[in-house]
């Protein structure tokens, strides 16, 4: 190996190195924030639930993984559906409804369930409606997002799907959306009629395995470019010592 592509192949693997450590450190600030997040998300599951509409007019902040009790009615007519979704290994749709809480302080946009669907996008010929009237419901509260792309809507066959909630859409749609939504708790046969989605997993998710992945994988470009170096000086010719 000439001194030229020494050099080069040195920073070769300085840099695959450099970059996989990189990598795996921010894996580490990902594991980080998503134990920080679940910390927070399991401290407002633990307090008591809030009951609206009375702790919206008294001005109590309704923090995202807060045990939510609502009082009003589902109105249907702004009904959203969510494509890509799948739930007990079954693709589907979530059915999204407004609620419109006591005396109409607020619409709390809800999650009624999961219906199945085979390609995930086109929904059933019928889906249930939600109960009617005046009616309590219950759940968990999570931070409606403000996305980039207005949730990604989709017109397929005449129905427009969406891929996500986004907040700026919701309260267009309501105006007087609150800034949170509800997954609704309970089972099949409550008020909405559809099996409930379950809330997300409070775990650590792959992150600190793919940071061990990146770690590995630095160590063993460090390793293979000694191992050659060191090959490549014992290849190289000996100069014949002077007379």
């Amino acid at each position: 190996m000439s001194p030229a592509r020494r050099v080069l192949f040195i920073g070769a693997v300085v840099c695959v190195a450099g970059a996989a450590v990189t990598l795996g450190r921010w894996q580490l600030r990902r594991l980080a924030a998503r134990r920080a997040s679940n910390a927070v998300l399991l401290a407002a599951r633990a307090r008591p639930p809030l009951e609206l509409p009375a702790d919206l007019r008294a001005g109590t902040p309704i923090d995202s993984g807060r045990r939510v009790v609502a009082h009003g009615r589902f109105d249907p007519r702004d009904q959203l559906i969510l494509r890509g979704r799948a739930q007990d290994e079954a693709p589907g749709l979530q059915v999204v409804t407004p609620f419109v809480l006591d005396s109409g302080v607020a619409v709390l946009w809800v999650v009624r369930g999961f219906v199945p669907s085979p390609d995930a996008v086109t929904p059933p010929d019928s889906i249930p409606a939600p109960a009617s009237g005046e009616v309590t419901i219950d759940g968990l509260v999570f931070a409606t997002p403000v996305t980039g792309d207005t949730g990604k809507p989709l017109l397929h066959n005449g129905v427009t799907t969406w891929l996500r909630l986004d907040r700026t859409v919701l309260a267009r749609r309501r105006p007087g959306s609150l800034d949170v939504y509800l997954l609704l708790a309970g089972d099949a046969v409550g008020p909405g009629r559809l099996p409930v989605v379950p809330p997300p997993e409070l775990n650590n998710g792959p992150h600190l395995s793919y940071a061990i992945q990146w770690f590995g994988i630095a160590l063993g470009a460090l390793t293979f470019g000694g191992l050659m170096l060191w090959r490549d000086g014992r290849a190289r010719p000996r100069r014949p010592a002077a007379p």
